[in-house]
């Protein structure tokens, strides 16, 4: 195999370690009456809406926009954490900061 089909078949391995690695990192918000769990591969695991806020739409039409946005904020968080992770293992010493510009 080529240098080139090395570092393409080195990069989808990686790529599918980072993926299981992000599965398995759950993330949870919890404010105003709703919960929704998530892993940092993006993926909503649960939804939880208190009862009360089920009679009132509007609000709870905003507190589920407030909660979804909590919430992709700490995925972004724990996946940039998790990128930075495998970027020191994969770089030299001195070059895993490089792996900053990415996450952002």
């Amino acid at each position: 195999m080529t240098m080139f089909g090395d570092m393409m078949k080195n990069m989808h391995s990686q790529q599918a370690e980072m993926q299981s690695t992000l599965k398995k990192i759950k993330v949870a918000v919890s404010k105003n009456g709703i919960a929704i769990e998530a892993n940092a591969a993006r993926e909503i695991l649960n939804i939880s809406i208190d009862k009360d806020l089920m009679e009132d739409k509007e609000q709870l039409e905003d507190m589920l926009i407030f909660a979804i946005n909590d919430i992709t904020q700490a995925i972004q968080q724990q996946e940039a954490v998790a990128s930075q992770d495998m970027m020191s293992k994969v770089l030299p010493g001195g070059l895993a900061g490089l792996g900053d510009m990415f996450s952002k």
